[in-house]
């Protein structure tokens, strides 16, 4: 029987790279996305590889309503087509935005879609991962991660806002939480990728002209989007990886993090804290 994947972000970039290689894996996939025209485009082009189904949830990750609105549609839809059953979560969505943001919560915009979102959508994955006999979640990372610290005094980057201090401070949570899961939810694998430096357009959106022009030069330089989407679809299938739930991997292999990871008072501190942001926690999984 075919996997079943949930791809977050998956009109463009690496999301929509994954959504490719899957199906050519033939597995079936469903990918959120916020523009119906874009998944609609996305559907059309790949329309012709056969052997697996793919399917489009419409979306937005930028408050708590919203990226729970999104994860139950998500949730509707596994049920009706796969018996509320997913194998394989990849949370790639993301976004980097030039000037402070605040979003209808209160929380600013990159730590509330980068970091309380993956929070929030694998939270509401999980009982669909739970039926699968081989449940893993992927947790696009950064490379920027390692330059960031933890400021407890500024969790949300929210003072003196920096467009490269927030986005990076985000990316240090998305390993934190990979951690603090792989320790508190048995049975459920777990990863961070660090896809390395990726020709994507994610810095041309919602920036400054500098912001823009900088991460323009940047990308160029970068790898384009199947060398990291090649190992992910490895990591998420492979048996290879089930002895490294919890790791920090790049280009499939598992190597160090930021130091500061490993601090289990941060993680669970952080875990605390993002309970709170979210009114959820991932206590009593149906």
């Amino acid at each position: 029987m075919n996997q079943v994947a949930v791809i977050t972000g998956a009109t463009s970039g690496i999301g929509k790279a994954l959504v490719e290689l899957c199906l050519k894996a033939q597995i079936h996939v469903i990918g959120l996305a916020r523009d119906s025209e874009k998944a609609n485009n996305v559907k059309r082009e790949y329309r012709d590889i056969s052997g697996a189904n793919l399917d489009f949830v419409i979306g937005d990750l930028k408050d708590n309503a919203k990226a729970k609105a999104s994860g139950e549609a998500l949730m509707a839809l596994i049920r009706q087509k796969y018996d509320g059953k997913i194998d394989i979560l990849m949370n790639v969505a993301g976004t980097v935005t030039s000037g402070f943001h605040e979003n209808e919560d209160g929380h600013e915009l990159t730590f509330a879609v980068n970091h309380l979102s993956i929070f929030i959508i694998t939270r509401i994955m999980l009982p669909a991962l739970k039926k699968s006999s081989d449940p893993r979640v992927l947790v696009v990372s950064s490379l920027s991660h390692y330059r960031a610290k933890m400021n407890w005094n500024n969790v949300e980057s929210k003072k003196g806002y920096n467009i490269l201090k927030a986005y990076k401070t985000s990316k240090l949570y998305n390993v934190f939480f990979v951690k603090e899961f792989s320790r508190r939810i048995p049975g459920v694998n777990i990863y961070a990728i660090d896809p390395g430096l990726v020709n994507t357009e994610l810095g041309l959106k919602n920036t400054t002209w500098l912001a823009y022009t900088i991460w323009n030069w940047r990308r160029n330089k970068g790898t384009d989007v199947y060398y990291p989407t090649r190992f992910m679809v490895d990591i998420a299938t492979q048996d290879a990886y089930k002895t490294m739930n919890g790791h920090y991997l790049k280009a499939g292999k598992s190597i160090p993090a930021n130091p500061i990871t490993e601090d289990i008072q941060h993680a669970k501190k952080l875990w605390a804290y993002t309970e709170s942001c979210t009114g959820m926690n991932y206590d009593h999984i149906d």
